[in-house]
């Protein structure tokens, strides 16, 4: 496992630093899943930083709110720049490589009700986003989420001009939580590789936020990746899941579309439930062992680091 470039699609990790007034991220807290000391620990070199708008705020207090957030992630970086490197580039991909002492953090937006418009995607990119999950469960300007189960709706044609913008600039388009109309649109759309931040097999747990083949082999095609979601509930249907269940997915995508489309998602932070054996971030080296076991130890470097700076790679800016 030493020296395994390891990345994270996606955490929730931001809530708590906005909300939490006992958490501190630069120490090892006794709840929750994810600090800095904790992911020195499962030897993270990248971690994604996913900027959740809480239902409360939306839609109308969704601009301030990630607005808000955006300036408490650029606070958490800054504030350690010997430790933390924001991520933004292809060529800050190269460096963090070459200083696996520092720890990557690249700014995702999990929902897209703050872009209202090409400019202000534009306007957030500058800020140093380079990541959106188009919606969450609910419907947006953009798009319908897997939530919206009535309607069979996909992406407007704000979205479908979003969408756009976001290939051209260098931004992931990630389609979890999109409904599957939505995701289908997205597909014909887009002109980048996929990301499927943290999302698992459907026909292994027929939970709605999973991918069904179709879907994957898409994914697979564009060039794109899946992060692994560590939800119990998305892993098995229960709140009792276990490292082998996380496997079984990972098993499941890989022998169906190969080494090269399978990442990690954990979802750590926004998530109930952990498998066992993968408690908090801190654990990861378990799984690497694991699945250096299972596929040997080019195959393991894939799924948990290199597959994601690969399509990551590809899609952003170069620098």
């Amino acid at each position: 496992m030493e020296g395994m470039f390891t990345v994270d699609g996606h955490c929730d990790t931001m809530l708590r630093v906005m909300n939490d007034p006992d958490y501190n991220f630069f120490s090892e807290n006794t709840d929750g899943h994810l600090d800095l000391p904790r992911l020195k620990r499962g030897g993270v070199n990248l971690q994604v930083m996913a900027l959740f708008v809480e239902s409360r705020f939306k839609p109308f207090q969704a601009l301030p709110r990630t607005v808000e957030m955006t300036g408490a992630f650029h606070r958490l970086v800054d504030s350690r720049p010997e430790e933390l490197k924001l991520v933004t580039s292809q060529k800050d991909l190269e460096v963090l490589g070459k200083n696996p002492k520092k720890t990557g953090l690249l700014m995702g937006l999990e929902g897209g009700e703050a872009i209202c418009s090409p400019e202000s995607l534009y306007a957030f990119f500058k800020l140093g986003l380079r990541l959106v999950t188009l919606t969450w469960n609910q419907r947006n300007q953009l798009a319908d989420g897997v939530g919206e189960t009535c309607t069979g709706g996909g992406l407007t044609m704000m979205g479908r001009e979003v969408v756009g913008e976001m290939n051209e600039l260098g931004i992931a388009v990630d389609v979890s939580h999109l409904s599957e109309k939505s995701f289908w649109d997205v597909a014909g759309v887009s002109n980048k590789p996929l990301v499927a931040s943290h999302s698992n097999a459907y026909t292994l747990c027929d939970h709605r936020r999973n991918l069904k083949d179709d879907q994957v082999k898409a994914i697979a095609e564009s060039g794109g990746i899946i992060g692994i979601n560590f939800s119990n509930y998305f892993l098995n249907g229960t709140k009792n899941a276990q490292l082998e269940d996380v496997l079984k997915h990972i098993d499941y995508l890989v022998k169906g579309w190969g080494f090269d489309c399978v990442g990690l998602g954990s979802d750590y932070d926004g998530i109930g439930f952990t498998p066992t054996g993968l408690e908090d971030i801190s654990h990861l080296p378990v799984l690497g062992r694991e699945l250096i076991s299972r596929y040997g130890e080019t195959n393991a470097a894939k799924i948990m680091g290199e597959n994601w700076i690969m399509v990551l790679k590809r899609i952003l800016p170069s620098g």
